[in-house]
């Protein structure tokens, strides 16, 4: 057997692939290293029997990863991980409100507008405050609470007009006058590169996140009394739990840094849910974000199948699908690997038949 992990020059520090690589060779499965970005990216997968590449939400893996991976493995018939099903919602939660739509689960309330009219009327009627998000963004990036009309109706318009680059909070802060030297010198510098735009078309720098986010608006209701959300990220029949708190005077929780691995603070039911959508949409690895409602109902918020390794990596111990409890510390990378060469032998075994 032989499988071809992506790898980079400059591999993001979190990249799944170096303990990719050590657990096969550690179960004697032949490697092949290799650069999909380069040319003839399909050519160098002839021969193997499964690919591996672990891409991240940004727009230069986003434009190139699933492209070639989802022709592997539609065309070629080649096991690949992150397949289709487990990984085209991955950073994008237009996507996903429209997958749980469709697969009818525990949801936060959630309205997505394709007009500007349309954002506007909503707005007019919905209750306050009001959480908007951007479709991407990991990490609680891109999620705002919104007061009032007039800040909503603010946001909207930049959306349906100029867009919104991710990543870039003082989008969402209004203008103020400055109070002190720094801010006046940043002002000046603001209104410096606006006038190379403007006289000498000298474009100025993009964000690393240089692809604006435009020409739709997503709601999501706001759920008071959350001082956490609940993560449960599975991996195969594997569900691993833990609780991460709000960061300090915040409403989100998602890269606040603190988590509790009790596992006896998971509720079990969060536990159910998560396997259960996993099991039916054959996802190889996902994670779950919940949160409870006033009725203390537990509701799906995001879903992700790129997590910190790390994190899963602490909890004490996993639930099977029949919620038997499995002690011991696991690195997802494993679990990745274990699955993904039992997916590829059963692969194998069809095709000789």
């Amino acid at each position: 057997m032989r499988i071809a992990v992506h790898l980079e020059n400059h591999m993001h520090k979190d990249s799944y692939s170096t303990r990719w690589v050590s657990a096969l060779k550690e179960r004697k499965i032949d490697v092949k290293k290799v650069g999909l970005r380069s040319g003839r990216a399909i050519k160098k997968v002839e021969g193997c029997d499964g690919v591996m590449w672990h891409w991240y939400h940004n727009p230069d893996d986003k434009q190139v990863a699933p492209k070639i991976l989802f022709t592997i493995e539609s065309v070629l018939g080649i096991p690949v991980f992150p397949n289709f099903n487990t990984s085209w919602h991955f950073d994008e939660k237009i996507a996903q409100h429209y997958f749980f739509d469709a697969a009818d689960v525990p949801k936060i309330p959630t309205w997505i507008f394709w007009s500007f009219s349309e954002a506007e009327g909503f707005i007019e009627e919905c209750s306050y405050p009001i959480v908007l998000k951007l479709s991407v963004g990991a990490g609680s990036s891109n999620i705002f609470r919104i007061d009032n009309k007039k800040a909503a109706r603010r946001i909207i318009r930049k959306l349906f007009k100029r867009g919104l680059f991710p990543y870039t909070m003082n989008e969402f802060e209004p203008q103020k006058f400055p109070k002190n030297i720094n801010d006046a010198l940043k002002f000046v510098i603001r209104g410096m590169d606006a006038l190379k735009y403007i006289f000498l078309q000298q474009y100025p720098r993009l964000p690393h996140y240089y692809m604006p986010q435009k020409n739709y608006a997503y709601f999501q209701k706001f759920l008071p009394d959350n001082k956490n959300d609940i993560r449960i990220t599975v991996i195969g029949n594997r569900a691993f739990g833990f609780i991460r708190y709000n960061r300090p005077n915040d409403f989100r929780a998602s890269g606040s840094g603190y988590i509790d691995f009790d596992p006896n603070n998971i509720p079990v039911e969060a536990v159910t849910i998560a396997q259960s959508i996993s099991h039916k949409y054959k996802f190889q690895s996902m994670a779950y974000d919940f949160l409870r409602d006033e009725e203390n109902n537990i509701l799906l918020t995001e879903i992700s199948y790129g997590y910190a390794d790390w994190a899963v990596h602490k909890c004490p111990g996993y639930w099977d699908r029949k919620l038997r409890w499995f002690e011991g510390h696991i690195w997802p990378e494993e679990a990745h690997v274990e699955d993904f060469i039992k997916l590829v032998e059963k692969k194998k075994q069809t095709t000789r038949k």
